[in-house]
């Protein structure tokens, strides 16, 4: 399963539930001196199914099962492979009949200011309450009203130390891949992250909104291409092909670095510098929702400490659940590792959001990406 597959996961329709027990199951357990809201209040029935549009492999299916059984409610997961893939179907037309959507942070800002986000009613969350401070009230959703954090992570690089000359520890080296692995780099089919490393290893802003900059990573980007012969590809398939072995390097996001490692303990895991992405996906009500009140109830579902750590452990990403980490629930391995825990803090300037540009400036990045991806 990967980021552009179609994934349909489904555990048959149940009885309708009341949103009064919107939280269900085990007992939350906030942190030490904090109330743990964990009962929605009743607006409406839960309706017998919802609709997720979804990044592949982005919610264990014990998880969507363990909501089935406790509310009745079937979850129907669609998935797809960039944010920019996920808003088109939104822009096109309205909405497709989807309740919830993950997109990440400067996509968030995009579809506040494009009127495609609905409101959330953050009476049917409690477990709101559970998310650490630190991501609430962002810069792309500075007054909290149509998202709730959902998993972080980074955008880094991962390469099988047994077969490269040199450790890997900056995106120049990336830039400057060796003629020897001609064929087995990989870099995302991801117009913000592929731009923005060349964009860094030029002295950029991942950011930058000025054209001849951009043009300068484009050109970058081609000229490795034709001396490398790069892959481009979602995370999941560069994943997969690192694991096989039919490459040796790649841009992937934390979730593929653990998922791949599991399978392959050669894999490395690096945040390169001088500068990688730092991301926040977040749950989201998309304009037009037929079952919001049932889609909140799943959030704060999904809120829940257990259920978090559930998931986090599952797919192998940072979660911003504080009661799940200070309860100790979530894997060691993953929490003593400097790539999916970083210190974001102690690293300062090198992590790096990508942030909203102006329609003037998506025009750029995507005319220069479809050069470096024609050339």
């Amino acid at each position: 399963m990967n980021r552009r597959a179609f994934l349909k996961l489904s555990f048959g329709l149940g009885s309708m539930a009341a949103l009064a027990a919107a939280c269900g199951g085990q007992q939350a357990t906030a942190p030490s001196g904090e109330s743990a809201p964990t009962t929605a209040p009743a607006e409406e029935a839960l309706a017998r199914s919802i609709s997720w549009y979804n990044w592949g492999e982005y919610v264990a299916e014990s998880v969507l099962e363990k909501f089935k059984q406790e509310f009745g409610v079937t979850v129907n997961v669609d998935v797809y492979g960039s944010n920019e893939e996920m808003e088109a179907k939104f822009k096109a037309g309205g909405n497709p009949g989807y309740d919830l959507i993950t997109p990440s942070d400067y996509m968030v800002a995009k579809m506040i200011a494009g009127g495609l986000l609905e409101k959330i009613n953050f009476n049917n969350i409690p477990n709101f309450a559970l998310i650490d401070e630190s991501h609430k009230n962002t810069y792309f959703d500075p007054t909290n009203e149509y998202s709730v954090a959902y998993n972080w992570g980074t955008t880094g690089f991962v390469y099988d130390k047994t077969r490269v000359p040199e450790p890997i520890t900056s995106w120049q080296q990336v830039m400057n891949w060796p003629d020897s692995l001609r064929g087995k780099l990989g870099l995302l089919d991801d117009i913000r992250e592929t731009l923005a490393m060349a964009l860094r290893v030029l002295g950029y802003s991942g950011n930058s909104d000025k054209p001849e900059e951009i043009n300068a990573a484009r050109d970058a980007l081609i000229a490795l291409k034709r001396r490398a012969n790069f892959t481009l590809a979602d995370s999941p398939g560069t994943r997969a092909s690192l694991v096989s072995g039919d490459l040796v390097g790649g841009m992937a996001y934390t979730t593929d670095y653990v998922l791949g490692k599991r399978e392959n303990p050669n894999l490395v895991g690096v945040l390169p510098d001088p500068v990688s992405t730092i991301w926040q996906d977040n749950l989201c009500i998309p304009k037009g929702a037929r079952h919001k009140a049932t889609a909140e109830a799943f959030i704060n579902f999904l809120c829940r400490p257990d259920v978090a750590a559930e998931n986090a452990n599952a797919i192998g990403l940072g979660t911003p659940n504080k009661a799940a980490l200070q309860q100790g629930l979530i894997d060691p391995e993953l929490t003593n590792d400097p790539v999916v825990y970083p210190d974001v803090k102690a690293m300062g300037n090198k992590l790096e959001y990508l942030r909203k540009g102006s329609p003037e400036v998506d025009e750029l990045y995507q005319r220069a990406f479809d050069e470096v991806k024609s050339a």
